[in-house]
């Protein structure tokens, strides 16, 4: 017997026979039943679909038999899943209880297809691990189907910034490996959810692979759904070849995939095979060499399928992230110390300004002439988190898991509550004996990704923007040339000292919002002067995450004059 058909069924549950009570498999009976499905309304129709796929994976049937009735379920089950994650896309985090559940669901309606697919391919070469004469094709279909299902499981818990499921990894390890030993890796078959485009399971396999070292962790949501159709297309131009010599190596007797870090892509002794993005990057750079616009977005699709548009940013993001571990910018240092975190500009500012409430703080730099009126008050961007501005903001431990020139890996523990999201200001101290140490030194850095592990820990990547910062009030100007209430601001103090040029962050309201601004900010320490007032009428926004905009003077003097 073939050792690699063998390991299919390591994780298969106990089958009996069927009854009469038992779920209808036959072609007729099941197409009546779904018939009667509400698929209108997902949360009526979902429950009974994941219990028959369920209960179907318990059922001794014959291997054609469950791969007709899971293509039968597959039309069904995709218009859940698109109904699930039109309400988990665009949602803030942490997500509230329902919207969670309704992506964990999804999730599970993946694994369950991804796994009876796997044993229709197992039931078919029964005994012996062997295709039967002229039975490729629905053999490649079960195995790529089995590897799109458990990708599509990886995407839904990407999509809640959610580590990977124990043995999903490993599973895709043992279905490309048997298909490559009974040579379907490279057998084309149809798939209709796809618009007809042909597809194989190494494909199905390689794109899992391109979007885990895109690090879906870093992308929002929506970017994910758009690089996961993209990569599908990109994977035709990788390279999946035997040994460990490749550019990503892949442990194929482990339980992960080729890494979304630069440090977690280290090789064991038992990678077999290697995987390859050069010819990916050669194809996206000729694409972005031939378009005309730098906005111009660029289409993708596979022959017959559905095409998928990116816009050129995301695209360079991602092939940025096809780095091996040595071609990393900055080298990374081990750790193991704690710092002190505060998430949010709110935060942040209330700690820089000396504990400082931000009305009082304007008053300060402003003098009495500038108030704020109760709406003022209650505005969003004026408040602390959760509430006014007598609730102090707390930091929030965090340790340090490794650190280099270009900021941090943080890891929280499940018990800190801490609350980030991608693109989110964070601020960064030593730790200090108690938090009412006023005398702190706060970095500045942003969130560029984040995981959850199942345990509750919370992972993220930091990349420092600056290591001093001072407090600030920002008044944008409205069309009408009348400036706004004050809000929030900080200034950043350039990490190199040959950098002349300080910028300043302050709440996303818009791009446009913050042509014409006066910026204000406390004077120096032990000075006698005031406050300084700045009118800025020439501004460049550098970044916007959708929590903060990074601004920056187009004037070399910038806003330190």
């Amino acid at each position: 017997m073939n050792p690699l058909y063998r390991k299919l069924n390591e994780r298969f549950p106990e089958r009996i026979a069927p009854t009469k009570q038992s779920f209808q498999t036959e072609a007729r009976a099941l197409g009546q039943w779904i018939a009667q499905l509400p698929l209108g309304n997902a949360m009526a129709a979902a429950r009974p679909l994941l219990a028959a796929i369920n209960e179907i994976s318990t059922l001794k049937i014959d291997g054609y038999q469950r791969l007709a009735a899971l293509e039968m379920l597959r039309g069904p089950i995709q218009q859940m899943i698109a109904q699930a994650d039109r309400q988990v896309v665009g949602s803030s985090f942490p997500l509230p209880s329902a919207k969670y559940q309704l992506g964990l669901q999804s999730r599970d309606f993946h694994a369950a297809m991804a796994l009876g697919y796997t044993m229709a391919a197992y039931e078919i070469c029964s005994p012996e691990g062997k295709v039967p004469f002229l039975k490729g094709k629905p053999v490649a279909m079960a195995l790529g189907r089995a590897l799109a299902h458990w990708s599509e499981q990886l995407l839904r818990g990407y999509l809640l910034y959610a580590s990977p499921q124990s043995g999903v990894w490993k599973s895709m390890h043992d279905l490309i490996r048997f298909a490559q030993s009974i040579q379907l890796a490279d057998k084309e078959y149809d798939d209709p959810l796809l618009g007809k485009a042909s597809v194989t399971p190494e494909l199905c396999y390689k794109q899992s692979l391109l979007f885990a070292i895109s690090n879906p962790y870093r992308l929002s949501q929506r970017d994910m759904l758009d690089a996961f159709d993209a990569c599908r297309s990109w994977a035709q131009y990788a390279v999946l070849k035997p040994g460990g010599g490749g550019e990503f190596a892949l442990p194929l007797e482990e339980d992960r995939g080729p890494g979304y870090l630069p440090e977690e892509r280290q090789a064991g002794a038992g990678a077999l095979l290697s995987f390859s993005t050069e010819g990916v990057v050669t194809y996206l750079e000729r694409e972005l060499s031939i378009a005309q616009s730098m906005n111009a977005t660029l289409s993708f699709k596979l022959r017959n399928g559905n095409a998928v548009s990116l816009g050129q940013d995301l695209i360079r993001r991602a092939m940025y992230c096809w780095k091996p571990v040595f071609d990393r910018m900055h080298q990374r240092l081990g750790a193991g110390h704690e710092l002190d975190t505060l998430i949010g500009l709110t935060a942040l500012h209330y700690h820089l300004a000396n504990k400082t409430d931000f009305e009082s703080f304007v008053r300060d730099i402003r003098g009495p002439g500038i108030s704020m009126s109760e709406r003022d008050r209650s505005a969003s961007w004026t408040n602390n988190s959760g509430g006014a501005d007598s609730s102090r903001p707390i930091a929030t431990r965090a340790r340090v898991l490794d650190q280099g020139l270009g900021g941090y890996r943080l890891e929280w523990s499940s018990v800190s509550g801490a609350k980030a999201k991608i693109g989110e200001l964070i601020g960064m101290a030593v730790t200090g004996e108690n938090d009412e140490d006023d005398e702190r030194d706060w970095m500045v850095g942003a969130i560029r990704w984040i995981r959850f592990d199942a345990d509750g820990r919370v992972e993220a990547g930091i990349e420092l923007l600056a290591r001093q910062a001072v407090p600030a009030a920002v008044r944008p100007a409205d069309g009408n040339g009348v400036f706004k209430t004050p809000m929030r601001a900080i200034e950043l103090v350039p990490l190199k000292r040959d950098d002349n040029m300080a910028t300043i962050v302050a709440p996303s309201i818009g791009d446009k919002a913050y042509s014409r601004i006066e910026f204000s900010k406390p004077a120096v320490h032990f000075s006698d002067q005031a406050g300084k007032t700045r009118l800025q009428t020439d501004v460049e926004v550098l970044e916007n995450t959708g929590a903060y905009l990074r601004l920056a003077p187009r004037d070399a003097a910038g806003l330190t004059t």
